[in-house]
């Protein structure tokens, strides 16, 4: 299993390349009362999402402290 950080990675790089990155961290630190909502709909779509990818990311967004850390890695890596 890869750990959180090499995930982040791949993340950004995703979102670097849609142009998503600002945006997504904003979310991250505005929405956080939609946060766990979005990570429940995740839970119920990993059948169809696929079980890795969709329970990692919906940790994140059930995990208040681990969606804020990735959003100041988003902006740190923005900056760089």
């Amino acid at each position: 299993m890869r750990t959180p950080h090499a995930e982040w990675t791949e993340w950004a790089n995703i979102l670097h390349h849609l142009r998503l990155k600002g945006l997504v961290a904003w979310f991250l630190e505005a929405g956080e009362p939609l946060m766990l909502l979005g990570a429940q709909a995740l839970y119920f779509g990993q059948p169809f999402l696929g079980r890795d990818r969709v329970g990692s990311l919906a940790h994140l967004l059930e995990d208040g402290d681990e969606a804020r850390a990735f959003a100041a890695f988003l902006r740190e890596d923005a900056t760089s």
